[in-house]
């Protein structure tokens, strides 16, 4: 029986660690997570945090630099026969402006918006004040801490959350603003220490004006920071929270942007990335679309105005990555209420990220 036997490896004979490591590094997410299976060594070595951020900026790396026509992803929502639950849907845009499914996961947990996604983690909200973050390639979600603020049901006007992946600290951050009655109150949460802190909000335009609404949810992420389309009473303007310094900051939209258009303050609009810059987008009606595009960030004076015309649009669903504007049109089949983004959120990315906690 003994003869049988495999004989085992000396320490000589086995792999380096390192050479293990470039090895595991190089797999695709499923095979990596079921070699968790192989040893008690292995499985602390894949779920090593510092695994999990090589895996993660490999996978990055090989996304094209320059993305083309057969590289457009699109992520759509559907719901499923038995209420609540919804499907998500990951397809990419194929040469013919026709779509290709590629994958396909049922949501596990019931929500109400959603948040955002990045680096392979999708963000949602419910009702109830839980917030989830998902990794559906590994198969595993987190119901975040409970958050410092807590906003009545009945009285709130509103929250708003905005998801971002921060390079420089190697974290997973969360926005959530809450504005009720006269003072809007933020805070920030951090996925490494899986904690919450408050921000103020200190910006000229709230000064004395409450918070009526947010648009252009979920939050638009460029130049190092998050935006939002804030609107006041009277007035309306980007707010932006830098995550390098943790801030928030005003920027003005563009001066008389609303002249053509009949009616300023119920003008379907809202932020997007395009090109590169940070742009809004204006709809005065089923055939006028206007995209302003701030060509130097912060500079109010670098608003470009690009006029695009169509032909009945029903709502704007998202700039992709081919320099083109995403829209739905009237008598047409039914789009969830989930906007479609592009690849520019690293959408086609798979991560091990939650798989250590």
């Amino acid at each position: 029986m003994s003869q049988n036997r495999k004989p085992k490896l000396s320490s000589s004979e086995r792999l380096p660690d390192d050479v293990v490591f470039d090895i595991l590094v190089r797999l695709p997410v499923k095979p990596i997570i079921r070699f968790r299976c192989v040893s008690k060594p292995w499985y602390s070595f894949i779920t090593n945090p510092l695994f999990i951020t090589a895996q993660l900026n490999r996978s990055k790396s090989l996304l094209p630099n320059n993305v083309n026509d057969d590289h457009n992803g699109y992520l759509l929502c559907t719901s499923l026969a038995v209420y609540p639950h919804h499907e998500l849907s990951v397809f990419v845009r194929n040469s013919y402006r026709t779509f290709t499914q590629i994958s396909g996961f049922e949501i596990p947990f019931s929500f109400d918006s959603f948040v955002g996604f990045c680096n392979g983690i999708y963000c949602f909200f419910e009702i109830h004040y839980r917030i989830y973050l998902w990794n559906p390639v590994i198969k595993k979600f987190k119901i975040l801490t409970p958050t410092l603020v807590c906003c009545d049901k009945f009285f709130c006007r509103g929250v708003a959350h905005g998801l971002v992946y921060h390079s420089q600290t190697n974290d997973f951050k969360i926005l959530r603003i809450v504005f009720e009655k006269e003072l809007p109150l933020a805070e920030v949460y951090s996925l490494s220490t899986d904690s919450w802190r408050s921000v103020e909000i200190s910006v000229e335009s709230l000064r004395g004006s409450p918070i009526v609404d947010i648009r252009g949810k979920p939050f638009v992420f460029v130049n190092g920071a998050l935006h939002s389309l804030i609107y006041t009473k009277d007035h309306k303007f980007i707010l932006c929270f830098d995550l390098n310094e943790e801030r928030f900051r005003e920027i003005m939209l563009p001066q008389n942007y609303f002249d053509e258009f009949s009616n300023k303050f119920e003008l379907p609009e809202r932020l997007a990335v395009f090109k590169g810059f940070l742009a809004l987008v204006v709809f005065g009606g089923y055939d006028i679309c206007q995209i302003w595009v701030m060509m130097e960030y912060g500079v109010v004076e670098s608003w470009t105005k690009i006029t695009v015309p169509f032909d009945s649009v029903l709502r704007f669903l998202g700039c992709i990555d081919c320099h083109e504007v995403m829209i739905k049109k009237p008598k047409t089949s039914y789009v969830p209420s989930f906007d479609i983004d592009s690849l520019d959120n690293n959408l086609g990315i798979e991560s091990l990220v939650l798989l250590d906690g």
